[in-house]
C-alpha cells in the first residue's frame, strides 16, 4: 500500500475517532439531563422534553416488526447507541435499561422514536419489567420480544 493511501486511511480514522468522541461528549449531557428529569419530574414530562414519544397504547402501537424498514439509517443509529453504551458503560448511577433507552431516545429524535416499557414473568414468578426504544414499529433491543408493553393506567 502507498503512502498516499495510507495518509487517507489515517485521516479518516482520525476523522471516526472526533466524531465518536463528540457523540459520547453529547451523550454525556443527555445522560445527565435524564438522571436529573428521572429525579425531579415525571416521565410523560421529561419524554417530551427529550423529544421522545411515550409509547402508552398497546393496541395502537404498530406491530413489531423483525425488518427494519430500508430508508432507516441503521449505521448513524449504531453509531449513537454505541455512543450510549460506552458513556453507561462508566456510568456512576443506576444503569437501567430506562435511562439507555431515554438517552437512545434523545439521540435519535428525528426519527420520532417511542420509548415502550413492557412486563413479563420471569421464572421464578416475579414480575420484571424492561424499557426500549421502537423506531418506525422495530425494537431496537434484542429483549423486547419477551416482554409485553403496557399500556395506560385505568381512569378512574
Amino acid at each position: 500500500m502507498d503512502q498516499t493511501r495510507w495518509a487517507k486511511v489515517a485521516v479518516s480514522s482520525r476523522r471516526a475517532c472526533r466524531l465518536i468522541d463528540l457523540q459520547v461528549a453529547i451523550t454525556i449531557i443527555v445522560a445527565v439531563i435524564v438522571e436529573v428529569g428521572l429525579r425531579y419530574s415525571t416521565l410523560p414530562r421529561l419524554t417530551w422534553l427529550l423529544g421522545v414519544r411515550l409509547a402508552q397504547n398497546p393496541e395502537t402501537q404498530e406491530e413489531p416488526d423483525p425488518a427494519p424498514p430500508p430508508d432507516l439509517p441503521v449505521s448513524w443509529i449504531h453509531r449513537r447507541a454505541v455512543a450510549v453504551n460506552r458513556v453507561f458503560r462508566h456510568w456512576p448511577f443506576d444503569n437501567t435499561c430506562l435511562r439507555r433507552a431515554l438517552v437512545l431516545g434523545q439521540r435519535i429524535r428525528r426519527l420520532d422514536p417511542a420509548l415502550v416499557i413492557g412486563v413479563r414473568l420471569d421464572d421464578t414468578g416475579t414480575l420484571a419489567a424492561h424499557a426500549w426504544i421502537a423506531v418506525a414499529g422495530v425494537a431496537l433491543d434484542s429483549l423486547a420480544t419477551q416482554y409485553a408493553p403496557l399500556g395506560p393506567p385505568p381512569q378512574g
